[in-house]
Parts: structure tokens; C-alpha cells; sequence
């Protein structure tokens, strides 16, 4: 998470998208700005996660500043630190099991502690 404040939170882009509007993608660094419909697929995988008893804190959907070619910017991805109350690292015995279910679930790209730039949160994305 960046800090900023932009209208375009993992939050803002649920009650954008539970309203009936296109989730706010930011502007700034890499952002392209603009919005974006957020994927069925991707958040029908959300639900299943919870209903499988996971608790997990969402940072990223649409908004943040990623990678140009980012999936988030289509709608397709999300970053989670927290699984079960536990920080995402080595030491949360969730995170794998988390992942994994992920890819059963149709996540092609699928990032975590190990990984670079993810040693603190994971990343899932499903294919465009």
C-alpha cells in the first residue's frame, strides 16, 4: 500500500463495482488512471476463498501503482498481507495452502514470499 488516498482502494473498488460502476483505477507512478470492470471470475474466487474459511485482507484490485502491463489494470488481480489475522511472510502457515487454492480456483499468476518484490503480501491474477 502506497499511502495515498485516491478513491480507487480495494474498498472504494467494491462499493464502486456493488453500486453498479466501474472500479477507479489510480493515476499516479505507473497507474493508467481510468477504470475498469472488475472480473466475475476473479471475484466469484474471492467468495469462494471466505467461504472456505479464509479471512483475508484485501490492498489492491484496480487502484495502486503497479507494472505497466499489470493485470490489476484490467480487473483480473488482487494483493492480500493478512490471511487468518497473520501477516503474509514465511512465517504465516496459511499463505501456501492460500495460493494453491488460488490456482484451483483459475489463477494463472500467482506470487508470494520468495518471490521478488511479494515477501510481504501475495498476488493473484487470472488470465486476460
Amino acid at each position: 500500500m502506497s499511502g495515498r488516498y485516491d478513491g480507487a482502494s480495494a474498498l472504494d473498488n467494491i462499493k464502486q463495482v456493488s453500486a453498479g460502476h466501474a472500479a477507479k483505477r489510480s493515476s499516479y507512478g505507473s497507474a493508467p488512471g481510468g477504470y475498469v470492470w472488475l472480473k466475475p471470475r476473479m471475484l466469484r474466487a474471492m467468495k469462494s476463498l471466505a467461504r472456505d474459511g479464509y479471512s483475508f485482507r484485501v490492498t489492491s484490485m484496480a487502484g495502486a501503482s503497479h507494472s505497466r502491463t499489470s493485470r490489476h489494470y484490467a480487473g483480473i488481480a488482487f494483493d492480500v498481507d493478512y490471511i487468518n489475522g497473520l501477516k503474509v511472510g514465511y512465517g504465516n502457515p496459511y499463505w501456501r495452502k492460500f495460493l494453491q487454492r488460488c490456482r484451483e480456483l483459475g489463477a494463472t499468476e500467482t506470487l508470494g514470499p520468495g518471490d521478488r518484490g511479494h515477501s510481504t503480501h501475495i498476488h493473484a491474477a487470472w488470465p486476460r
